[in-house]
C-alpha cells in the first residue's frame, strides 16, 4: 500500500478531491479549525 501525505489548506485542491470522502472529511476539518480560531481572535479584540 503507496501511502502519500498531503497538506491540506482551508482554500482546498484537486487533490483533496482526488483523496474522495476521506479528503472531504479532512478537508472541513481544517475548514472548521480555521474559522474557530478566526472567531477567537475576533472575539479577544
Amino acid at each position: 500500500m503507496r501511502t502519500e501525505k498531503y497538506t491540506i489548506t482551508s482554500k482546498g485542491s484537486l487533490g483533496v478531491l482526488a483523496l474522495g470522502d476521506i479528503g472531504l472529511r479532512e478537508w472541513r476539518k481544517v475548514k472548521r479549525a480555521e474559522f474557530e480560531k478566526e472567531k477567537n481572535e475576533d472575539e479577544e479584540k
